[in-house]
């Protein structure tokens, strides 16, 4: 039994793992697309991205809430986890994130990084049925809260 468990959890994290969205993918290098969020340079960590959903005139908070996640830090942690593992996984190694009840900080070293999430974030703002996608990749690896 423990055996077909793990087997069944292999297959959705690589089914997960497998998953791309065209959309996420060409969101990465558009620098039409303005960045959600704030990027602050700071002294000894170099870079910090500030995603506060709940402050924005557009929120999902109520929508998020409504689905039954917690609607803040968290679930944007898991939202943006979802929307990088179907647009370039390897961005995770690169990052760190720092999630409160309100919102979101990631930290990295390098300013293009973070550009990238703020793209992801407005994409995802914008199209329900990626943020749904990114919430299913997200849930498929214990990620989404």
């Amino acid at each position: 039994m423990k055996i077909l468990f793990l087997i069944l959890l292999a297959t959705s994290v690589s089914s997960a793992q497998e998953k791309t969205s065209p959309i996420l993918v060409s969101a990465l290098t558009d620098k039409t697309i303005v960045i959600r969020g704030a990027i602050v340079k700071v002294p000894n960590y170099d870079f910090r991205y500030d995603y506060y959903d709940i402050h924005e005139k557009d929120s999902h908070f109520k929508k998020l809430t409504a689905w039954g996640y917690q609607g803040g830090g968290p679930t944007w942690k898991g939202i943006i986890y979802g929307a990088l593992q179907m647009s370039d996984p390897g961005i995770l190694a690169k990052i760190r994130f720092d999630e409160e009840g309100e919102g979101l900080v990631i930290w990295c070293s390098d300013m293009e990084t973070l550009n990238k999430i703020g793209r992801l974030v407005a994409v995802v703002k914008a199209d329900d049925k990626v943020l749904k996608e990114c919430i299913e990749v997200s849930k498929s690896r214990f990620q989404m809260e």
